[in-house]
């Protein structure tokens, strides 16, 4: 799907924006199945580092090469790409728009801008506690509210993108979806890694509570639903790490989205 929608092939020229350690703009690369080019523009020197280490390790050092920059002001010249994309970028900014102007700027006429951003459709299901599954879809729409009206800023951005890639003045708009759906009992998955991403998940739950809670509450749920949530929230993972087999027989639901946008410089 990627390659098809985003137009890869070879001899592309792409940049991706907000780039981190690079593992997506490898992977466009290798999409390209050819001798195409790519630039990676992030503001950490730290992720670049590892990008510029994990492309070399790769053997993509002559396809790849990485610029210390900012999504508003991207440290290349106009008209330099005949893609350029970002990936879970602009669900941090308070203006988008500016972000996705500033893309186009460095795109070729008729070249093409891409962001995949997460989608509002997610979807949580405990069937052995309704009362669990109901909280935890109150406590992200609370959560999502609140990350609105305090930080300004839209974290599901997927469905938005559409009509800011049209007010910035692109045409040929087009959209895809790509969900992703995951179980504890899938066999597919190692025990190992289910319960290393549950205890990463849990110590990062238990980091942020502090904030979070502020959140919660900002968003419009009240101190009583939000210590009754990490009470069952906290005993259901600790239920889970203490028994491989409850573990692994659960058949709780999750499932979750990616919004890919596109859209066409005019000439």
């Amino acid at each position: 799907m990627y390659k098809q929608f985003l137009g890869l092939r070879p001899e592309l020229r792409l940049v991706d924006v907000g780039c981190g350690t690079g593992d997506f703009t490898r992977y466009l690369v290798r999409l390209c199945s050819g001798s195409c080019t790519a630039v990676g523009v992030d503001n950490k020197q730290q992720s670049l580092q590892a990008a510029s280490a994990d492309t070399r390790r790769e053997g993509l050092s002559k396809q790849i090469s990485y610029k210390l920059g900012n999504v508003l002001n991207i440290p290349i010249a106009d008209d330099y790409s005949d893609l350029t994309c970002c990936r879970t970028v602009l669900m941090h900014l308070q203006d988008p728009q500016k972000a996705v102007r500033e893309m186009t700027r460095i795109t070729k006429p008729g070249g093409l801008v891409a962001a995949i951003e997460g989608g509002r459709m997610i979807s949580f299901l405990d069937p052995r506690d309704e009362q669990y599954t109901e909280l935890s879809h109150e406590a992200n729409q609370a959560w999502l509210k609140a990350v609105r009206r305090v930080e300004g800023k839209e974290f599901k951005i997927g469905e938005r993108l559409p009509s800011i890639f049209q007010e910035t003045g692109l045409h040929d708009i087009q959209s895809e979806i790509h969900a992703d759906a995951w179980l504890y009992c899938d066999p597919r998955r190692r025990l190992e890694d289910i319960k290393a991403q549950l205890e990463f998940e849990s110590s990062l739950s238990k980091e942020s509570r502090k904030r979070d809670r502020k959140y919660l509450e900002a968003g419009g749920l009240s101190q009583a639903k939000i210590g009754h949530y990490y009470r069952k929230h906290d005993r259901r993972v600790k239920e889970l790490l203490s028994d491989d087999r409850k573990l692994r027989t659960d058949t709780s639901f999750y499932g979750a989205t990616f919004i890919l946008v596109t859209g066409r410089k005019g000439q």
